[in-house]
């Protein structure tokens, strides 16, 4: 039975596009496959301290910045650019 409190998943939420983020901005796959692959690396460094991981990690982190919608500016920024100014009449 559903729980009525629990908000209901948008059917738009993740396609081959990518996924929505929590300021409504779409995500790419290519983010979140840098993300995961800089987690792993850290998982690595964590077992084999070595410090070609941790400049690994520190480009994969740059990359996924980079490529994040909105880039250095973030998530917020492009939600806002993505917005539609209100027509005057």
């Amino acid at each position: 039975m559903r729980d009525p409190e629990q908000p209901e998943a948008r059917p738009d939420f993740a396609n081959r596009r990518g996924m929505v983020g929590p300021y409504g901005v779409r995500y790419s796959w290519a983010y979140w496959v840098v993300v995961l692959a800089a987690f792993a690396l850290l998982v690595v460094d964590i077992v084999d301290d070595r410090a070609l991981w941790n400049y690994l990690v520190i480009v994969l982190v740059v990359i996924a910045i980079v490529i994040q919608p909105g880039g250095i500016r973030g998530p917020r920024h492009a939600a806002r650019a993505e917005e539609k100014p209100p027509r005057r009449v």
